[in-house]
């Protein structure tokens, strides 16, 4: 990988690797790729085989899948680090093998540990519809990878259904969301009912449903298909006085589950077969031939509408990353956000320095100036302790508390940002008639943390420095250094 590329790449902390499209062993690394991948002697050797045994076949798979495309592809994988815990790695795979400079798979790998563990901390609350209790997109794509992982090319193997509700719209029109809402709860259940115990049901969104099946060929599939169809026919009773009864029709389209295949591939097939079904008169199954791009041609509307639903699906999980991470109340980042970026300063092994910020008689004031106004001078406080140190990160860590990180910070440094955050927030000017100063103000603990001490010991320090802060009369900046653990 001669020449700028290869300079530019060398002396940055990306972690780049160059992956040869046949063999898929690793023609160069840069050498952040060697510290993350815990090899720091160097890259060499199968892509795949850097990666936990669990994971390689997964990897091998989709490296495969991009060769040759053009395509841009990503998948999270595990890498094992001598010595500690394995490594949670999102690769970003491009198909750059017709650039005569690279002529490979381009892997840029992120170490995204601490925001993996997040994620499973957040577990069911991200990957299930809060309406029907199904399995979400975003808890049902992961499954769909792991089918095409496990499937062979004689079958049978896995089926993936698509599954429309017919004329739904009629139901949210004429009767209401509410009324709207309780079909789709019921109509989940008869399909989870048919499904259970034989493969994985799902809500795509609105009122489309997906269904793997872990074990069928195409004539099971269909009769499969047409169970859960049957199923979801039965009359049920509207909510409302007196009720009116609604007979529910659905049309599934089914694709076969081969290896190799990208999520994508797979839902645009059952999609254009659902299409397929709805088109030749509703509430019926086709299974999807090859045959069916043909037809496919006549409807690029409706292949813009999947393109649609594929980037919802991106926004969605990017929306949803970010909700997680950010305090509604007041627009910055939240304390589980504050917990992972803290880890990662700390784990670099740098000099950082922490800030934790506590507003004085804060319960009085919202007692004497009732929650509505507590809640917008927390936002106001925040504000300006961002733009009191706007080259570090601000956190609402909790109640009236904020953090900030100062990384690459020592403690006189340190000590001159937390007084700057005391005299913007005093400066603010918010009346404050419980507390001796008559304006609202904080008490500014400052740590600076030292290796090998712990993040629990830094947050500890700084909370008995606001402590102090708080013992001596309030409104001040008190600041300590986590002693070195021997």
């Amino acid at each position: 990988m001669p020449g700028l590329h290869h300079a530019v790449l060398e002396a940055g902390d990306a972690a780049v690797l160059v992956v040869d499209p046949g063999d898929l062993g690793v023609r160069w690394a840069s050498p952040a790729a060697g510290r993350l991948l815990g090899l720091p002697g160097g890259v060499s050797g199968r892509f795949p085989e850097l990666v936990v045994a669990a994971d390689a076949a997964r990897v091998a798979t989709l490296l495969m899948a991009v060769a040759g495309r053009g395509e841009v592809s990503r998948c999270t994988c595990a890498v094992p680090v001598g010595g500690s815990a394995d490594r949670r790695v999102d690769l970003v795979i491009r198909d750059l093998s017709a650039d005569p400079e690279i002529g490979g798979l381009v892997v840029t790998a992120s170490d995204v540990t601490a925001w993996a563990e997040l994620a499973d901390r957040l577990g069911d609350r991200l990957n299930t519809d809060p309406l029907t209790g199904l399995a979400n997109r975003m808890g049902f794509l992961p499954r769909l990878e792991q089918a095409i992982h496990s499937a062979h090319e004689s079958g049978p193997g896995p089926v993936l259904m698509f599954l429309d509700l017919d004329q739904f719209k009629y139901v949210n029109n004429h009767h209401g969301h509410v009324a709207g809402d309780e079909v789709l709860r019921q109509i989940a259940a008869r399909i989870a009912g048919a499904v259970d115990g034989r493969g994985t049901a799902a809500r795509f969104g609105g009122d489309e449903f997906l269904v793997l099946l872990d074990r069928s060929d195409a004539e099971e599939a269909r009769a499969a298909a047409d169970e859960i169809l049957s199923a979801v026919s039965v009359p049920l009773r509207l909510p409302g006085e007196p009720g009116e009864e609604f007979s529910p029709a659905m049309s599934a389209g089914v694709a076969l589950v081969r290896p190799r295949r990208l999520p994508q591939e797979l839902l645009r097939e059952a999609d254009l077969a659902m299409y397929r079904a709805k088109a030749l008169g509703r509430s019926r199954t086709v299974v999807y031939d090859p045959g069916l791009e043909d037809w496919e041609e006549a409807r690029h509307q409706q292949a813009d509408r999947l393109a649609a639903q594929v980037e919802q699906l991106q926004s969605e999980n990017r929306r949803l990353a970010r909700a997680a991470l950010t305090d509604q109340r007041t627009g910055l980042p939240n304390s589980a956000a504050f917990d992972a970026d803290h880890a990662r300063a700390h784990d670099a092994g740098e000099p950082y320095s922490l800030l934790l910020i506590d507003l004085d008689l804060f319960h009085s004031y919202n007692a004497h100036y009732l929650y509505l106004a507590g809640h917008e001078t927390l936002r106001k406080v925040g504000q300006a302790i961002r733009q009191a140190v706007p080259a570090a990160r601000t956190y609402r860590y909790g109640g009236e508390e904020f953090a900030v990180l100062l990384p690459g910070t020592r403690l006189p440094g340190a000590m001159a940002a937390g007084e700057q955050v005391r005299l913007a927030v005093e400066a603010l000017g918010i009346e404050h008639c419980g507390n001796p100063s008559g304006v609202v103000t904080v008490c500014v603990g400052v740590v600076e943390a030292s290796q090998p001490s712990t993040v629990t010991d830094a947050v500890e320090q700084a909370s008995i420095a606001v402590l102090e802060a708080k013992d001596t009369g309030r409104n001040r900046t008190v600041g300590a250094k986590v002693p070195v653990r021997s």
